[in-house]
């Protein structure tokens, strides 16, 4: 089962990663109509900097030859909705 690192090197373990970030990835690809060719990253983030969020999902789009499409969410993987998910695709999409 995935783990959050914590601060300090401590891990807890949540119940539903792999069903979300599963979820997160065919949502991701419905919503911008890729095949199945490319890769989508879905991973979550700790930030320890000053006004950081401290957790973060980001979603990678990977194909090859192309630069990478990013989008951030400030919230845990499970915690995402499709909402979120559609903005944070539109903005990266619009810059």
């Amino acid at each position: 089962m995935p783990k959050i690192a914590l601060p300090m090197g401590r891990q807890v373990q949540r119940i539903g990663y792999p069903q979300a970030v599963q979820e997160l990835k065919l949502q991701t690809q419905k919503l911008l109509g890729l095949s199945d060719d490319v890769t989508i990253s879905v991973s979550e983030l700790t930030c320890r900097e000053p006004g950081c969020p401290d957790v973060e999902t980001v979603v990678a789009i990977l194909r090859d030859g192309e630069k990478p499409i990013i989008a951030r969410i400030h919230k845990s993987i499970p915690d995402v909705t499709l909402d979120e998910l559609k903005e944070a695709l539109d903005l990266r999409l619009r810059t």
